[in-house]
């Protein structure tokens, strides 16, 4: 307990410290491959632990609020994704890879993370968990047709598709830097090493599911694994807890799932900054300065407008809960999902910074939206 307490109370700082030691791996020890592993690693160290404080009991109770619901749905799913592409679209506009990243990450709201603020800001607990379960449920139909339909707006289909054919068409003007053994899921399979579809169908169904290149299908698939699978064990742990110790046992230690999951995510984090591609951050250190100005601007107009609906219209505990449930996204399901893309299209590597540097803007801007809203009582 006192590694995951000085983790949860210093993870900012660990979390820049996992990614330059992950960065120094890769700049002098090489780095490694991708492989299916890191999505299963981020399912069950990240993801699941995060799930299992959530208080699936008064998920029920939501029906009461169901106008705030619907506001943080269509905030969540039209606002935000809308948000992110015109600022992909002005300041990263030749930088396909990452703008996908921009909308991944504004498609994904929620977590474990909206329970934690919004207890500290005293926000209405029933209406934060119906915000949060109905909004995941509905991510698991909206993303994987969210997603493909910006990544064939952004032309990025066919790119995908021609460069799994061998022709010279890069994702991102640095794409030259990537590992060109690594390019593709048909010169993986050519090479012996089934894709994931494959896996997960015991070979009744190959890469090809669902057509060429990244579709509604293969994305649906991981969200459903990243999503769902670690929703049901949390689902079901939290049972077990409460019927062999009881409510007053759970509650003492649902703390330490979500102290946890931080500590996965530094796993997690660190292995991801060492994978090969990353070396691309060293040759454009311009990048990351381009993705953070893009995400201070992405969290500031989406804070701006729902900070604006809470202060004129619902500004009370359930107005709280929606500005909770609105403005924090799901890093970490986010970065599952990133390292889903990942292994379909390696080329697709550079949404992982995107994610990852969201860290460094939704912490400590979450610490200072609990000041003004304690100052708003």
């Amino acid at each position: 307990m006192k590694i995951l307490n000085f983790v949860q109370d210093k993870l900012i700082f660990l979390t820049l410290g996992v990614i330059v030691l992950g960065l120094l791996n890769v700049k002098f020890f090489g780095g490694y491959d991708f492989t299916s592993l890191i999505c299963l690693l981020a399912a069950l160290v990240m993801i699941y632990p995060s799930l299992v404080p959530l208080s699936f009991d008064k998920f029920i109770e939501v029906k009461k609020h169901y106008k705030i619901v619907l506001i943080s749905i269509i905030l969540n799913f039209v606002i935000a994704p809308a948000i992110a592409y015109l600022v992909g679209v002005i300041i990263l506009p030749g930088d396909l890879a990452l703008r996908l990243g921009l909308i991944v990450l504004s498609l994904l709201p929620g977590g474990g993370m909206v329970t934690t603020w919004a207890l500290k800001s005293k926000a209405d607990m029933a209406t934060t968990i119906g915000i949060i379960l109905i909004n995941l449920l509905l991510a698991i139909i909206i993303v994987p047709f969210g997603v493909s339909w910006f990544m064939g707006h952004m032309n990025l289909q066919k790119k995908s598709i021609e460069n799994q054919l061998g022709q010279e068409m890069p994702l991102v003007p640095y794409a030259d830097k990537f590992n060109n053994d690594s390019l593709s899921l048909d010169n993986k399979k050519n090479n012996g090493e089934s894709c994931v579809v494959e896996k997960i169908s015991q070979g009744k169904s190959g890469c090809k599911l669902g057509g060429e290149g990244i579709t509604p299908l293969k994305i649906a698939l991981p969200i459903v694994f990243i999503i769902l699978f670690p929703l049901l064990l949390a689902f079901i742990t939290q049972k077990i807890i409460l019927k062999q110790r009881g409510e007053k046992y759970f509650q003492k230690v649902k703390k330490r799932f979500g102290a946890f999951s931080n500590l996965g995510l530094l796993i997690v984090l660190f292995v991801l900054m060492s994978l090969k591609n990353t070396a691309l951050v060293f040759d454009q250190l311009d990048l990351v300065l381009k993705v953070f100005v893009s995400l201070l601007l992405f969290y500031g107009l989406a804070f701006t407008l729902v900070y604006f609906l809470y202060k004129k219209f619902y500004c009370n505990q359930q107005g709280r809960a929606l500005l909770w449930g609105s403005y924090l996204r799901y890093i970490t399901l986010a970065l599952g999902l990133a390292i889903s893309l990942v292994y379909q299209n390696q080329n697709l590597s550079p949404i992982i910074i995107v994610i990852v540097l969201s860290y460094f803007i939704q912490i400590p801007s979450s610490f200072l939206i609990v000041k003004l809203l304690r100052g708003n009582k």
